[in-house]
């Protein structure tokens, strides 16, 4: 059961960041997680829904997203649909259910699901988040994920952007059914010049706290040709270098070896 006493639905940033400083008071976007979590510590929210944060617009070579665009907003763009295969949209879809996806935020979900499949495409295609407190600072989604606790201290989350480089992607996941959240997922990105692979990026979800980049595969396929050989080298690096932990819905062996697989059928798809 809730606790919340007042609600708050500021116009503009400035207001809403000034009462995320009182005392035991969260910020609002789509309510989801705060709901299942059913804090009893929170006395007031605020509804960040008049800020003028819902948009996915292209401007100045990437596509800016507002923090409290909903994930069917993301799913049905026509903007995503187009970049780097869709695989933004997809992931939006795949995120949560059908009415949830018209309440759940692109914000709301990467500071509540860090290592998950939205966070996992993002973080392959090089997004980078804004951050707006008592300065504004830009800096990569995966460098963020980790430290988002202590950065969100008294701050907001505003936009996520994308760079329009439009790479090659590919989405590759394994869950307990079609309809449910990844248990292991892989987001692959590559240009393909000439038959070799150029800016490589491989993201994986379900291995980490948060998504996690497997730096060293892509600098086995950086520059490459992607044939089977090089391909299963970079699945074994990466395999061998992730730490998964193991709960009730996979194993740490069992994750292990999905990143494996994951990653080698997501590069094949590349070529």
């Amino acid at each position: 059961m809730l606790n919340l006493q007042e609600i708050h639905k500021p116009t503009t940033l400035a207001d809403a960041l000034k009462l995320l400083q009182q005392p035991n008071t969260i910020a609002l976007a789509g309510g989801t997680q705060l709901l299942a979590d059913k804090r009893r510590d929170v006395r007031a929210v605020v509804d960040l829904s008049a800020l003028g944060l819902t948009y996915i617009r292209e401007h100045e070579g990437a596509v800016a997203i507002g923090a409290t665009t909903t994930l069917a907003m993301l799913a049905e763009s026509p903007i995503l649909r187009a970049l780097a295969n869709g695989v933004i949209a997809q992931a939006a879809h795949r995120s949560t259910s059908s009415i949830l996806r018209h309440q759940a935020t692109i914000g709301g979900t990467l500071i509540a699901e860090p290592a998950g499949i939205l966070a996992v495409a993002l973080v392959a295609l090089d997004a980078r988040v804004t951050i707006v407190g008592t300065d504004t600072r830009t800096m990569p989604l995966v460098e963020f994920l980790p430290a988002r606790a202590s950065l969100l201290r008294g701050a907001l989350v505003t936009e996520i952007t994308v760079p329009l480089t439009n790479p090659r992607a590919t989405i590759e996941s394994v869950a307990r059914t079609p309809s449910d959240k990844p248990i292991v997922c892989v987001v692959a990105a590559a240009r393909i010049e000439n038959g070799v692979a150029r800016a490589v990026r491989i993201a994986l979800g379900g291995v980490s706290e948060t998504a996690w980049r497997a730096h060293a595969a892509e600098q086995t396929l950086e520059g490459q040709s992607l044939d089977t050989a090089r391909i299963e080298e970079a699945a074994r690096v990466a395999a061998r270098d992730v730490s998964p932990p193991g709960d009730f819905r996979g194993s740490a062996e069992y994750r292990k070896e999905m990143a494996r697989v994951l990653l080698r059928r997501a590069v094949s798809a590349l070529s």
